[in-house]
């Protein structure tokens, strides 16, 4: 079996800069799954994901998944997906929701929170800060033309509290018009700049130099691009 090389970027990131590491992805829908293959495409073998749905087919056009993957559990099609790129990989996988209570020990490493509702997001963000073994959190919110990135420094607590205030309950958020949800253009570039963020922070050490982030990264996509960090 060839083995893929991942020679053309390895001056910024290998698989070396996250051996042993674990990616750790709640909820591997639109942003998830393509945050699953971009790492995968720079050289990350080790995932983790929870989600409890399947693949429809009005899923395929925004998500990493195949028109072949309809009816099938999005965990098991964010496995066939990736393994199609790198049979090497590996995927521990829950099709289910994640719960704090039930699934907080399993984590470590990166985790990017990736579920739509805001209550699980408090559940999430109230119990991760100052996790002995979580190194970086990625959270993402995605409009039809405007999207937010927050990273966060699992010791960080005052930006994380900052962060659970600025939530909303499920109840408050109005609902986008059926056609006006989200737009592949900008989960990729949201994805993408994630990724990039995420491969930064683990090759730092091998390529000597610092690791510096922006903990927010807002984008506008209307008839231009336009990101501004914070």
């Amino acid at each position: 079996m060839t083995a893929v090389s991942f020679l053309r970027h390895n001056s910024f990131f290998g698989p070396e800069d996250a051996q042993g590491v674990t990616l750790n992805i709640i909820g591997v829908g639109a942003t998830g799954s393509w945050v699953g293959l971009l790492a995968a495409k720079m050289g990350w073998h080790n995932f983790r994901i929870w989600d409890p749905d399947i693949v429809e087919s009005h899923n395929c056009p925004n998500q990493a998944y195949d028109i072949g993957l309809v009816g099938t559990k999005k965990v098991d099609a964010f496995e066939q997906t990736l393994k199609s790129f790198n049979p090497h990989i590996s995927v521990e996988k829950y099709d289910c929701y994640f719960e704090s209570e039930k699934h907080n020990e399993l984590l470590d490493g990166p985790v990017f929170v990736a579920v739509d509702s805001l209550s699980a997001r408090k559940d999430i963000f109230t119990n991760i800060s100052c996790h002995p073994d979580v190194d970086i959190i990625f959270e993402t919110k995605m409009g039809f033309t405007h999207a937010t990135l927050t990273v966060f420094d699992t010791w960080n607590t005052d930006s994380i509290d900052a962060y659970l205030a600025t939530l909303r309950t499920d109840d408050e958020v109005t609902e986008s018009a059926c056609n006006a949800r989200i737009i592949t253009t900008l989960t990729n570039i949201v994805a993408s700049n994630l990724v990039h963020i995420l491969c930064d922070y683990y090759s730092a050490p091998r390529r000597n130099t610092s690791f510096d982030f922006n903990q927010k990264y807002v984008y506008s996509l209307t008839n231009s691009l336009q990101i501004y960090s914070l």
